[in-house]
């Protein structure tokens, strides 16, 4: 079977989008699945975390078709396969024909292909509409959730809202307050939210820190469960058009209790 596509996109950075990136590649590949992580934001983030030495050749080689994908790939010690991202995407709106054409080569010979985006409308079109999964984090504030809405509206907008599989809740950390609270709460019962692991904890900012930290037992079974919940659970297409509601400020249409 070819490889399935997962996208971790939102339109607000700084929610533990890069973490869960890459969280769900070190999962996949601990289980024994073929991975490819590939690293469209220009901050470099993931690449950061995965490809510890510079290289000459970047994702914005492939893209424009100066080498493929399969040649520009290098394997990081846990068994995922990078390609390093390059800050020329930060003004680079990415298409459908030019990303599908890009993986097109590795679709056969990997299991998984996780896309790390960049928090940019025109950069999350190409990323959103190949994906065969969309997960979409956010943090406890309002700021981010309603990032997080207007990231599911945009889905909605390119006609793939029913390949989002959830709401990653990045900063779930207890005691919560009154707040936070009601927000996680409102989550959680509409069906949102994925189980809210702490991405920014001690161990993933080391794990992800470019400084040659893996991830331990702990942190490798957390991001398994999470695997776990997005290869088997789909999100009510109602909850997620209440959801919308939050980035165009109906309140009584929101998912989070008054």
């Amino acid at each position: 079977m070819p490889a399935e596509i997962i996208t971790i996109a939102s339109l607000k950075g700084g929610v533990g989008k890069t973490t869960t990136t890459y969280a769900l590649a070190a999962a996949a590949a601990a289980s024994g699945l073929s991975v490819v992580a590939i690293d469209l934001d220009p901050t470099g983030g993931l690449s950061n975390a995965l490809e510890k030495a510079k290289r000459a050749v970047t994702i914005a080689d492939v893209l424009h078709g100066r080498i493929g994908l399969r040649q520009a790939l290098v394997e990081h010690p846990l068994g995922i396969r990078t390609v390093p991202g390059h800050r020329s995407l930060n003004h680079e709106p990415l298409h459908e024909r030019q990303l599908r054409d890009v993986v097109e080569p590795v679709l056969d010979d990997a299991d998984v292909i996780l896309i790390d985006t960049h928090p940019h409308e025109p950069s999350l079109i190409g990323p959103m509409t190949v994906a065969d999964r969309i997960v979409i984090p956010t943090a406890l504030d309002l700021l981010s959730l309603r990032a997080a809405a207007l990231s599911v509206g945009l889905a909605q907008e390119l006609g793939v809202l029913h390949r989002i599989r959830g709401i990653v809740v990045s900063n779930a950390k207890r005691p919560l307050s009154r707040l936070t609270e009601s927000l996680l709460y409102g989550l959680t019962a509409n069906g949102l939210a994925f189980q809210t692991v702490l991405w920014f904890s001690s161990g993933w900012v080391a794990a992800t820190s470019g400084k040659g930290e893996m991830p331990g037992p702990m942190l490798l079974e957390e991001a398994k469960r999470l695997l776990q919940e997005l290869a088997t659970r789909d999100v009510p297409v109602d909850a997620l058009r209440q959801f919308i509601a939050l980035a165009q400020g109906r309140r009584a249409a929101s998912p989070v209790p008054a």
